[in-house]
């Protein structure tokens, strides 16, 4: 697993060495200037923008052939499987806490005068972005192993848009049956309904990838 795990990051490294310098210095941007919207855009883009290039990179392992040898390996095509999901949650935490030190050092600087609600603000703008790019994986493998290896960007594509589709349903629904005054009691339960729905969505797009990765003939 160990050598899977850094088989992935370094596939990815490839894809994010140019993000990642200018993530930094947007986030010092941001952090200097103090303005609201680059902040707000900042934080909820960074990890699914992360997200994206991690999952992109399997174009290379498609190029190189890498896949059909990886099979070939004294490994379980489950381990396989579990290596690009375990580096793909790293990798929205990274991005998750690129973007806390940044909002952590704009209100420093600055002082809190972006959070109206406080705390659940800025959790919401943190986690949002996390809760996205975690979406995007969900869909993504799956989609990948059943549409196979030739349609990667197509597929990203799709991820995404259906990520975003069904964060935006989810909350009008718990705009809907909340109302508009929403208490912190409210809004934390709300969080943790979102959270739980992520978390099962990706265990559940493991277990499928895992299983459709376990029938599939190279």
């Amino acid at each position: 697993m160990k050598g899977l795990l850094k088989n992935n990051f370094m596939g990815v490294i490839e894809n994010v060495k140019l993000l990642f310098p200018l993530a930094i210095l947007f986030g010092f941007i941001v952090s200097v200037t103090g303005n609201a919207s680059l902040l707000s855009i900042y934080s909820l883009s960074i990890t699914p923008i992360f997200s994206i290039l991690v999952v992109l990179c399997m174009r290379k392992e498609t190029l190189s052939k890498w896949y059909k040898y990886k099979i070939s390996l004294p490994v379980k095509r489950n381990n396989i499987i579990q290596s690009y999901y375990i580096s793909h949650l790293c990798w929205c935490i990274g991005g998750m806490t690129i973007v806390t030190f940044f909002m952590l050092l704009t209100v420093i600087i600055h002082g809190n005068q972006y959070f109206y609600y406080g705390f659940r603000d800025a959790i919401t703008l943190i986690l949002g972005g996390g809760i996205l790019a975690i979406f995007i994986g969900s869909f993504f493998y799956p989609l990948y192993y059943f549409l196979g290896v030739e349609k990667i960007e197509i597929t990203a594509i799709i991820s995404l848009i259906v990520s975003v589709a069904i964060i935006v349903g989810i909350s009008l629904l718990i705009n809907i049956f909340i109302g508009g005054n929403v208490s912190d009691t409210t809004y934390y339960i709300s969080l943790i309904v979102i959270l739980i729905i992520t978390c099962l969505t990706f265990v559940c797009s493991y277990l499928l990838s895992a299983f459709i990765y376990e029938k599939k003939e190279f």
